[in-house]
Parts: C-alpha cells; sequence; structure tokens
C-alpha cells in the first residue's frame, strides 16, 4: 500500500479522494518543478514528520498552545475576535473550532467545515474539489495532492454579504515535516466576504516544508478578498500554490504581505478570468532579508470579454537575500477587449541583496491592452540628504522613505495587518541600509 493510499484510509476518505491522492503519487517524480522556482528535494520530507508535539483538546480560548496565542497576537488579531476564527486553529492533524463562531457563521450563511469533514458532508464537493490542482503537471503541487493532511472548506452562500472577516491559520510544528494543508473556498453567486490567511512556524521547527493549497472558486457576480499573511523562519521552505477561477461580473481581490521569506520561498498564484467583465487586482509586499530566497509568481489570464487585471508588486531586499517576481499575463480572449496593468519593483537597502522582475505579457489580439511598468534601485541618497537637511535624523528619513514605498500595499491590508507591515520598515530602518 502506497503512503498516500495509507494517508486517505487512515482518516476515513471516500474513495474518489484516494484515487486522486494515488494518481498524484505516481505523478510526483514524473512531473516538472515550475521553471519559475527553485527544485527540492522532497524525499527529505516526511509527511508524517517527526517529533510531532501533542496539543491537548481545545475547549477555549485559555486552551490554546502558547505558539498559537502568539502567532495570533503578532499578527495583530484582537482577542475579542479570536471566537469568530473560522475553523479557528489546525496544528498539523489536530483543528478545533469554536461551537459558537460555527454557529455564528452558520447563522449568517457561511457553510464551514473542516476539509475531511466537508468531503463527507458537502453534497456537491466533488465539482470543486481537487479541481483546480494541476498536479500532472507541477511536482510540488502532485506532492500536495497525494499526501495533504487537514485544512479548511469555506462557503458563502448566494447573495450573502459577510462583513466580518473569515480567519484560517495554519502552524507547523514538526521538524523534518512537510505541512500540506488544503483550503477549498466557494463563494457562491453574488456573495461577498474577506479571507484571511496567515502561516508561520514557531522556533521548535529544525527543517520543514509548507506546501499548502488554496483553490478558490468565485461564482458570478461574487467579490473574493483574500488577504495572506506570512512570517516564516529562515530554516523553513514554503511552496504555497493558490488557483483562483473567476465568472461573470465577479472579482477576486489578492493582498499578500511576506515579512519572512524563510530559507526559500516560492509562491505560486494563477487567477483565470472566465467570464465576462471579471477582475483580478494582486497587491504584494515582501520583505526578504538574510540569506533567503524568495520566488514570487503571479499569473493572470483573461479569457473572456471585458476581463480586467491589476498587479502591484513591491519588495525591500536587504542583507543577502534573493528576490525575484515573475508576472505573466495572457490574453486568451481573441475578439472582445481585455485589459491589464502590471507595476513591478524593487528596493535594495545595500550591497550583495538581489531583486529581479520578469514581466511576460502575452496576446495573439489586436484587442488586449496590456501594460507594464518596472523599477529596481536603491534608496535615493539625495533624498535622504534632504530629510536630514530638515531635521531628520538617518533613521526617520529612511523610515519615511521605506513607509511611502510601502504604503500602497499597506494601504489595502486590514488595520492590524497594516500596522504590523509598517512596523517592519521601522525595524529595517533602525537597522540601517549598510
Amino acid at each position: 500500500m502506497g503512503l498516500a493510499r495509507s494517508i486517505g484510509e487512515a482518516a476515513g476518505e471516500p474513495d474518489w479522494v484516494i484515487e486522486i491522492r494515488e494518481d498524484a503519487e505516481r505523478h510526483i517524480d514524473k512531473a516538472p518543478f515550475p521553471i519559475e522556482l527553485t527544485p527540492l528535494d522532497l524525499s527529505k520530507f516526511s509527511p508524517l514528520g517527526e517529533g510531532e508535539i501533542k496539543i491537548p483538546e481545545i475547549k477555549d480560548l485559555e486552551d490554546l498552545p502558547d505558539e498559537i496565542r502568539d502567532l495570533l497576537e503578532k499578527m495583530g488579531v484582537p482577542k475579542r475576535e479570536w471566537r469568530r476564527v473560522l475553523g479557528l486553529v489546525q496544528v498539523n492533524e489536530q483543528s478545533a473550532a469554536g461551537m459558537a463562531a460555527l454557529q455564528y457563521f452558520q447563522k449568517i450563511g457561511v457553510e464551514s467545515y473542516p476539509i475531511r469533514e466537508a468531503l463527507r458532508k458537502v453534497d456537491d464537493i466533488r465539482e470543486y474539489a481537487f479541481k483546480l490542482m494541476p498536479y500532472r503537471e507541477n511536482a510540488f503541487v502532485a506532492y500536495h495532492t497525494a499526501y495533504w493532511q487537514g485544512g479548511i472548506f469555506v462557503r458563502v452562500k448566494k447573495g450573502v454579504k459577510v462583513q466580518q472577516p473569515l480567519h484560517t491559520y495554519f502552524l507547523i510544528t514538526r521538524g523534518a515535516h512537510a505541512q500540506a494543508d488544503h483550503a477549498l473556498i466557494v463563494l457562491d453567486e453574488g456573495s461577498e466576504a474577506t479571507l484571511i490567511e496567515g502561516c508561520t512556524a514557531p522556533l521548535l521547527t529544525r527543517f520543514s516544508l509548507h506546501i499548502g493549497a488554496t483553490e478558490i472558486f468565485v461564482k458570478k457576480g461574487a467579490k473574493a478578498r483574500l488577504i495572506v499573511l506570512q512570517n516564516w523562519p529562515d530554516y523553513v521552505h514554503t511552496r504555497p500554490y493558490t488557483r483562483v477561477l473567476v465568472e461573470d461580473g465577479a472579482d477576486v481581490e489578492v493582498v499578500v504581505a511576506i515579512l519572512g521569506a524563510g530559507k526559500t520561498t516560492g509562491r505560486y498564484e494563477e487567477i483565470f478570468l472566465k467570464g465576462r467583465s471579471s477582475k483580478a487586482t494582486i497587491h504584494s509586499i515582501s520583505f526578504p532579508r538574510s540569506n533567503s530566497r524568495l520566488e514570487d509568481v503571479i499569473k493572470v489570464y483573461l479569457e473572456a470579454p471585458d476581463t480586467r487585471a491589476m498587479i502591484n508588486t513591491r519588495g525591500v531586499v536587504k542583507d543577502r537575500a534573493d528576490s525575484n517576481s515573475y508576472i505573466t499575463v495572457e490574453s486568451r480572449e481573441r475578439r472582445g477587449e481585455t485589459f491589464a496593468h502590471v507595476e513591478c519593483s524593487g528596493l535594495i537597502l545595500n550591497e550583495g541583496a538581489h531583486h529581479a522582475t520578469y514581466p511576460i505579457m502575452l496576446s495573439s489580439s489586436n484587442h488586449a491592452h496590456l501594460e507594464h511598468e518596472a523599477y529596481v534601485g536603491r534608496v535615493s541618497q539625495e533624498a535622504i540628504e534632504y530629510m536630514k537637511s530638515r531635521g531628520f535624523s538617518d533613521e526617520e528619513a529612511l523610515s519615511l522613505m521605506l513607509r511611502g514605498y510601502i504604503e500602497p500595499v499597506a494601504a489595502h491590508m486590514p488595520f492590524e495587518f497594516s500596522m504590523e507591515i509598517r512596523r517592519m520598515a521601522k525595524i529595517l530602518a533602525e537597522r540601517g541600509a549598510a
């Protein structure tokens, strides 16, 4: 019996899910690594992990492990909102959800289950689960699809507009562990919701891989906002994958902040604008430092008339970090007009740091309007000197410049997260650009 089947059978998953697992397992060694991402020897990581930390049953906020409490506090989630953390917390295979939180969301029209429970309970889940996972084309996605363990299912029902953000958090707690959480999100016709995902790893993790995946279906006229905050220590490899399918008149906004890029981070995001007049907006800010390597891959496909995309990525690179942005916009619509505007920039704080942008704009139609702007450079010493002549210190001048640079992305984050991003700019300024 293969590992993929044993994981599925141990969890009591339906046969069709186990069959997908097994097929993906057969393609781990056949599928190529994406050309933009640093390959990894996946045999060094175990989906089962080692040195698992036992987490007691969580019945109340006071039962939360210290690592999770620290995470929620670090990410700026007010304590009064902790009970509304949707699906509450996943730690490896152990998940806990406050009944009050689940009842609250169910009353307003949000369906949510741990992913394995959803595979058994949700009648039409086969229409969505793993439909956006190209595991025969991507070795990382194949590994995830074969060995995923845990995750969450969220569905916002037709016409429901959720005011309270829906939170999901994932935390690695095992050394030499490949964490593969799976999130499946469906926004039914005319619905609206904001989903917030945070990922991190406490210092007790020795050598780990986060290889989570998120599938998002945004139905006709729906509006989805996905906010991702990641903060990884410098010994963790991460390969998060997100794929979004957007229907007629629907709108998806993705806001990503990477405060810690880990040892290597390869974020891979694909958005398919399938419906007429659908729209995608992406804002990304990253702070790679130390010896980390960041590869940020964003691909948007314009596949219907009047589809629009706006992408803005910014990186602040320090120490000996290596940061790379790969932005692809492809217009596949032949008759109607399509529009896209891309801005990608990098700010290098010292010698030895590296940032590169690789824009690709593709079209086979004269109805496409695709624009791109790029900038990579260092902090303007002239601007620093000017501010110093006005009474600012070196640190204050640099902090103001960094704040101005990151503000176009920070402004799109929830207040608590934007404060965390601004604090990062202040920390970098305090350490100086040397």
